[in-house]
């Protein structure tokens, strides 16, 4: 008789900083203790199970009498709240209320990787979605699976209008760049989404890691940009790439010297004479030659952030 192939894993990675992210602590926050300790069930179920787990009535009652004070609507309030968190993919969940992510089916391949037996296809998040479609591909060709680093590697550098972006991808650049988003950021990032379609704000927050804006100014710099596309009726990916390219274009012709005349030198005073010089003087004179063809919101947004990094 044939041994069965296990599916489920033994055990499970649980990250040291579990306790203080950030998406633990709006659990705490907002359910108590009793909501982290269901995001241990939960995700515990999840791998006993594989890599993902069908949410339905059965596993709802389940979980919830497991912990006392949990019921089965509080139960499905945490599950909810985790989706808008990331945790799981939204999408999957929509169309085949299936608890799973990106993350979780990385950590079962590689526990999995010397197992004999062949690479799973259901429920298996296709990094190569098509944009025309928001249901989730379920059942691909394991060969067709693209690398997940290089997948990634390719949407952040390009963000072609084929590369399938979708909602949980800009949660995660979000989280690549500055950490998962706060309280504040999350609500306005999902309104961003209501207007524009998720391959322009991953665009958008890609300009700002360009620039190497740093996690306290990245929210201000993003939402001026945004702004002023909102402004400027730019609604499509190759619209914003355009713009960005406009922008860089006219700070070059503007930091370039007119005519032929030779560029007067300036005296640069040493810094041991300038104490009593504040830093809006001593900078005022290279904001002065630069202006941000995004929108003057998007301009104010970098330069303050330069303050801010420095």
């Amino acid at each position: 008789m044939a041994r069965p192939v296990k599916e489920g894993l033994d055990y499970f990675p649980l990250d040291v900083d579990f306790a203080v992210n950030d998406k633990t602590e709006a659990i705490m926050g907002e359910f108590g203790p009793k909501g982290v300790l269901f995001m241990i069930y939960l995700l515990s179920a999840v791998y006993q199970n594989g890599y993902y787990l069908q949410w339905n009535k059965l596993k709802q009652m389940q979980l919830a009498n497991r912990i006392e004070g949990v019921s089965p609507e509080l139960a499905n309030q945490i599950v909810n709240r985790l989706i808008a968190y990331g945790t799981f993919s939204e999408e999957l969940f929509n169309s085949a209320k299936v608890l799973t992510s990106q993350r979780i089916q990385e950590t079962y391949e590689d526990a999995t990787k010397r197992r004999k037996s062949q690479k799973p296809t259901k429920y298996w998040i296709n990094v190569d979605i098509n944009k025309d479609t928001s249901v989730v591909n379920v059942d691909i060709n394991p060969q067709s699976k693209v690398n997940k680093s290089k997948s990634n590697k390719s949407k952040v550098n390009n963000y072609d209008d084929d590369a399938g972006v979708t909602r949980e991808q800009v949660i995660n650049d979000w989280t690549n760049l500055w950490g998962f988003p706060n309280g504040i950021a999350r609500p306005e990032i999902d309104e961003w989404l209501e207007e524009f379609k998720p391959e322009v704000i991953a665009y958008a927050i890609w300009v700002a890691g360009e620039h190497q804006i740093r996690s306290n100014a990245c929210l201000k710099y993003v939402r001026a940009i945004v702004a002023g596309w909102k402004k400027r009726n730019i609604t499509t990916l190759e619209q914003a790439k355009k713009a960005a390219a406009n922008h860089d274009d006219r700070i070059k012709s503007e930091r370039k010297p007119s005519g032929y005349s030779k560029p007067r030198r300036k005296e640069v005073t040493p810094k041991w004479m300038q104490k009593g010089a504040s830093q809006a003087d001593s900078k005022s004179s290279s904001s002065d030659d630069q202006q941000d063809d995004m929108s003057d919101e998007a301009f104010l947004a970098f330069m303050n952030s330069q303050e801010e990094a420095k």
